[in-house]
């Protein structure tokens, strides 16, 4: 079924308390391969970053590629209670679901298998979130809702050297990722905490693109994986269910008056209004929101503008004609009397100085994220060798791995950088926490000078 309109897209994606990050909370993100390389969180960091940049708010990676809802079990006392969390947010099901037992020839034993997948599933969630608790007490759930498998798309750009399971299409994935969605979506509503619908807008807006172009994908030739433009989608998602404020700044000035009649999350001072225009100097108190390239079409799209970034300047009373508008003497655009009465919204304006600042808090919180994603790579490692050779003894693990047949496999290549890293594995993950710092000044809102002229 084929997908219209994409207004509902964003619409339901809240189950449970809606409520932001305070100051001084610490977020784990507890998942698989999609949370391990994934963007979504570090979009999610950006926003709260740039939004809230009086609040200290740690972000924590913990996800594992190849991993499940019974996999992550072993794993919680490091990988979660030693954060001492404030909220941990699950994201399980695509290496839950048995994906094999989706083909195009549907079989009774494919049919046993996906359900006894699902079942297992919910059963290893409940253990899951059992155990949670167990370790983090005190810590608030967030429900991570499954994301899609591409199952509908004309795949064209599958390298030949990719592994099996990867050039094959389970068809019909996708479908039981939707029962899983439902499930954990049912699961939040239930408990009273927060559950964040992926599945919905993710599908939504994939389906509709599919419609006019059959070859177009949001995940990579795995059809598993979301490309950074299916990352911004769910972080979108994830920012509108937890209810936080969609308001920049929102600037109103009446030049008749000479007088500032509306000033949120700002300080408007020095305002001067003469026969050639208007001028002021503002300090917001956020900074725009910071959207991936490949990912501005689709904030378009999905008026991610007026849900998530609004940085809003309002001059009514000025005389008719055309109006030069520059911030600290650039020149960041031109406007009607009747254009700027009608509001404009500067927050994707690539020319002022705020969308600059927040495009270099955005790059700098990213090139943390790859050094975090590089040591998941090493846990990785550690995880999936757990339980077969003792993983604490690095030289006999690398002796292991170095004699199986296969060398470990995708895995195995990550050892020798888990054997370096793991003697000063505190030391680093401190290291890489106290680099976070450094952003919270790059992202300080500065005071810039405005100006209107007329033409």
């Amino acid at each position: 079924m084929r997908c219209g309109a994409l207004v509902f897209l964003l619409l339901a994606a809240t189950v449970g308390v809606a409520e932001p990050f305070k100051d001084g909370d610490t977020v784990v993100f507890l998942g698989d391969s999609i949370t391990h390389g994934g963007r979504y969180h570090g979009f999610i960091t950006d926003f709260y970053r740039t939004r809230y940049p009086e609040r200290k708010i740690r972000f924590i990676n913990s996800g594992i590629g190849g991993d499940s809802a019974i996999g992550a079990q072993k794993r919680l006392h490091e990988d979660v209670a030693e954060y001492r969390p404030t909220h941990v947010a699950l994201h399980f099901g695509m290496n839950d679901i048995d994906r094999g037992a989706y083909t195009r020839e549907t079989t009774t034993d494919r049919l046993r298998r996906r359900a006894d997948a699902q079942a297992k599933w919910r059963k290893n969630l409940d253990d899951l979130v059992t155990q949670v608790k167990a370790v983090a007490p005190q810590v608030e759930l967030i429900y991570l809702s499954t994301t899609i498998y591409d199952d509908t798309a004309v795949a064209t750009n599958v390298p030949p050297n990719a592994s099996g399971w990867a050039t094959v299409n389970q068809v019909g994935c996708s479908a039981g990722l939707a029962q899983m969605a439902g499930h954990v979506l049912a699961r939040a509503k239930t408990e009273g905490v927060l559950g964040v619908d992926w599945y919905t807008p993710l599908n939504g807006y994939l389906l509709k693109r599919q419609a006019a172009d059959p070859h177009f994908m949001m995940t990579s030739w795995d059809r598993v994986h979301p490309n950074s433009l299916g990352h911004s989608i769910m972080a979108w998602a994830f920012l509108e269910a937890q209810g936080v404020s969609p308001i920049v700044s929102d600037v109103e000035i009446d030049a008749t008056r000479g007088e500032v009649t509306r000033c949120v999350n700002a300080a408007l001072t020095n305002l001067k209004v003469t026969s050639e225009g208007v001028s002021f100097l503002l300090r917001e108190n956020a900074l725009p929101l910071p959207v991936a390239p490949i990912a501005r079409g689709a904030a378009e799209e999905l008026g991610i503008a007026e849900k998530l970034n609004r940085e809003l300047l309002t001059v009514v009373g000025l005389a008719a004609g055309r109006y030069t508008f520059a911030i600290d003497g650039v020149e960041v655009g031109s406007y009607t009397d009747e254009e700027l009465a009608a509001g404009i919204n500067l927050a994707f304006n690539e020319k002022t100085p705020q969308y600059a600042q927040a495009q270099a808090v955005s790059k700098r919180n990213c090139e943390l994220w790859g050094e975090e994603t590089v040591l998941r790579n090493h846990h990785s490692a550690r995880w999936s060798f757990y339980g077969k050779t003792n993983v604490d003894d690095l030289a006999g693990l690398a002796a292991y791995v170095e004699a199986l047949p296969d060398k470990g496999g995708y895995f195995g290549r990550f050892v020798p950088g888990y054997v370096a890293y793991w003697p000063t594995y505190r030391e680093t993950r401190a290291k890489l926490l106290a680099e976070q710092e450094e952003v919270y000044e790059l992202a300080r809102p500065r005071p810039h000078r405005y100006e209107l002229k007329v033409l």
